[in-house]
This record gives C-alpha cells, sequence and structure tokens, in this order.
C-alpha cells in the first residue's frame, strides 16, 4: 500500500506554519507522514512547530547544524526513502499549505496506476492563478517549457537512479535557488509514465520571502535554472 511522505524544507516559516500543520491534519486518508527539515532558521519556526503538531507521530523534525537550503534538504530526506517503492514524496514548502482535504486520497489512487511522477494544479495565494499542466508524453522535460509546478511528488524508489550531480553546479556546490527545476526535471526525465492531476491541491504564497536580497535570488533562480537545462539528465556513469 502506497504511503505518501510530505518533505517540507523551513526557514523563518513560523508565521504560516498553522496552515500547512492543519492543512495535513485535515487530509481524509490518514495514509501519510510529514518530514520537516529547520534549516537554520532564526525566527521561532522551531517551537511554534512542536506546539502545533504536539508530539503527533506523524509529524517528524530534523534541525539541521549547517545551512543547506531547500534541494539539499529535500535531497538527502527523499534518499531516507529511496529503497521502498511504495512510498510518494510530496514537496511542500513550509510557508506553503495544502488547500485540498482530499489530496492524499488523489496521489494514492494516481500511484496504483503505476505511474512515477504526478503534479498537481495549484493556486498562488494573491490572485489563485495555476501555470502547472500536462506535459506531453514523448518530449524530453529538459527542452520543454515548465510546467510541472506545484504539487510536486514522485515515486521515492527514482531517487536511487539519481546521482547528486544533477543537483550541483559547475563549482560541485549544491543549488541554492531555482530548486523546483533542478530537483523534478532529473525525475520526470527517467519517469515511465508521469501524469499532471487537473485538481487545486496546493496553496503557494508567492508573497513570502526567505531572502532579503529580492533581486540577487532571482538571478540565481534563473542562473540554476538555464545551467539544468543545457547540460540535461547526468547519469551514474558520468560521475
Amino acid at each position: 500500500m502506497e504511503k505518501v511522505v510530505f518533505i517540507s524544507p523551513m526557514y523563518n516559516a513560523s508565521s504560516h506554519l498553522s496552515d500547512l500543520v492543519e492543512s495535513l491534519k485535515d487530509q481524509s486518508n490518514p495514509n501519510w507522514e510529514h518530514v520537516l527539515i529547520d534549516d537554520m532558521s532564526t525566527d521561532d519556526s522551531v517551537e511554534v512547530f512542536k506546539q502545533l503538531t504536539n508530539d503527533d507521530p506523524r509529524f517528524k523534525l530534523v534541525q539541521n547544524k549547517e545551512k543547506k537550503w531547500a534541494l539539499q534538504n529535500v535531497i538527502d530526506a527523499s534518499r531516507e526513502y529511496q529503497n521502498n517503492d511504495n512510498v510518494i514524496i510530496a514537496v511542500i514548502d513550509a510557508d506553503d499549505a495544502l488547500c485540498n482535504e482530499n489530496t492524499v486520497d488523489l496521489l494514492i489512487r494516481e500511484y496504483q496506476a503505476d505511474v512515477d511522477t504526478v503534479w498537481t494544479a495549484h493556486s498562488w495565494d494573491i490572485n489563485g492563478m495555476n501555470i502547472s499542466r500536462e506535459l506531453p508524453e514523448r518530449v524530453n522535460p529538459y527542452q520543454h517549457p515548465w510546467c510541472s509546478s506545484h504539487l510536486k511528488t514522485y515515486r521515492a524508489s527514482l531517487m536511487s537512479k539519481i546521482c547528486d550531480d544533477n543537483f550541483k553546479n559547475l563549482s560541485d556546490e549544491w543549488f541554492k535557488r531555482g530548486y523546483d527545476q533542478a530537483l523534478y526535471l532529473p525525475l520526470l526525465h527517467l519517469s515511465r509514465k508521469r501524469k499532471f492531476l487537473n485538481e487545486i491541491c496546493y496553496l503557494y504564497r508567492i508573497n513570502s520571502k526567505s531572502v532579503n536580497v529580492r533581486i540577487w535570488s532571482e538571478k540565481d533562480q534563473m542562473d540554476t535554472v538555464r545551467l539544468v537545462r543545457s547540460r540535461g539528465f547526468i547519469n551514474k556513469q558520468e560521475q
């Protein structure tokens, strides 16, 4: 039986954590767990999360002792499950939330049809805009316009086929920004069957900021996207 493991990288998200936790607790299907990774927050995020979850065994807190940024946090957590073909990883940022109480149920139904990756429609917090859509079956995801935004999910066992070089820059450093495409393009590339679920399941807070210099983050994000797309998938044998 498939189980959904939600992974949430977190940095200074205390003001939105209650929405995230409640949206998980409200799920109609109980076959899920949540891993939250605190990436050296400087606010009271950890304390707030502990209060909200109140020793609920479905919630797990990981506290970093060094800064890793979102992508490495997600990859490290995903690799804990990569030997289990029945685990579905779902990435949800700590300052976002689910907005459909049937999300877990919908995902499990799709993965029981033997798919490897599923992404859903989403809603922006300011205007309800959704940029996710179908990805044509035979196209190379690295060469197709980005259409696989939130909610991004994948079978955990796919991670065993992807080397870390896919997630690092030319200086062998983990990408700090633009992690959506750096994470998901290799997974889409390896998927035997991928599916866009046209159900709004994810609330994306575009106005939430975790960096002080927005211009820097946007440039770094575009640099990541350009590099990831230009070099394509890196096989293990190429390491």
